[in-house]
């Protein structure tokens, strides 16, 4: 990181390609899609193979026929048909799964701090850690150790540690963000003011971000590009307006 850490620092647009065929138990997945925009969602239900595929671009699955091509100079990061596979650790990838995973021995504050991994500019570290901090509504809870948290305190925890660490990405690319349902979990009103702070926050520091959510409301909110998957396969890709418009008319029948 620079001694001034300015989101305004890098104009490249990124852009992330997959094409994968791999079997999970009974799915088989067989997919094709790129990202361009700042936002883009896996939407489908359980078991279509969505956080499958959020974790095949981390790097935690060996997927059995893969093509995956990263940011505007188009590294490749796996390429079965060359043997290639770069680990997760070497990825400009920063992931938050559904399930928090936090260190039982550190605080709130010092948990979300290890996802920048240390730097020399101190000052300029702190400030956007305590941007994250104040985001993700974490500052009252910050000297809390995480068996003192609820379920929806360790995942917004598990979020703002994903953030710092993509925020804090040194690369020739910015880094992509990968968020498993990151807001599965809380209230209606919270979940609304958190994805709207987010998104907004992400999109000054030119973060791209892959989400998965089975929320139709939350693609809406988010004004999301929406990729609609089905039995391990992409059925639509577009806005969520377009892509979702079925979805959420069934929703607004079914609420009256």
């Amino acid at each position: 990181m620079s001694d001034k850490i300015s989101p305004e620092q890098s104009t490249s647009e990124n852009l992330l390609a997959l094409t994968m065929k791999h079997r999970v138990e009974s799915l088989s997945l067989d997919l094709t899609f790129a990202l361009s925009k700042p936002w883009t969602i896996l939407f489908g239900p359980s078991g279509s193979g969505k956080t499958t595929v959020l974790r095949t671009i981390a790097g935690f699955v060996h997927p059995h026929t893969c093509t995956l091509i990263y940011g505007p100079r188009d590294r490749i990061l796996v390429s079965t048909e060359d043997r290639l596979f770069l680990p997760a650790y070497q990825r400009p990838i920063r992931t938050a799964a559904q399930a928090a995973r936090l260190f039982p021995n550190r605080n709130v504050k010092d948990n979300v701090k290890y996802g920048m991994g240390g730097s020399s500019h101190a000052q300029a570290e702190q400030e956007i850690l305590e941007q994250i901090m104040h985001l993700m509504r974490l500052t009252t809870l910050a000297d809390r150790q995480p068996n003192e948290l609820s379920g929806g305190e360790k995942q917004r925890v598990t979020v703002a540690r994903a953030v710092a660490a993509a925020v804090a990405f040194d690369g020739v690319e910015k880094a992509l963000l990968l968020l498993d349902e990151p807001f599965a979990g809380l209230d209606s009103v919270l979940r609304d003011e958190l994805a709207i702070a987010l998104r907004d926050w992400l999109s000054r520091w030119k973060i791209p971000v892959l989400s998965v959510s089975h929320d139709v409301g939350e693609c809406h909110l988010l004004n999301a590009e929406v990729i609609r998957m089905a039995e391990g396969q992409v059925m639509e890709q577009g806005p969520a307006a377009t892509v979702l418009a079925q979805e959420r008319e069934r929703l607004l029948a079914r609420l009256g």
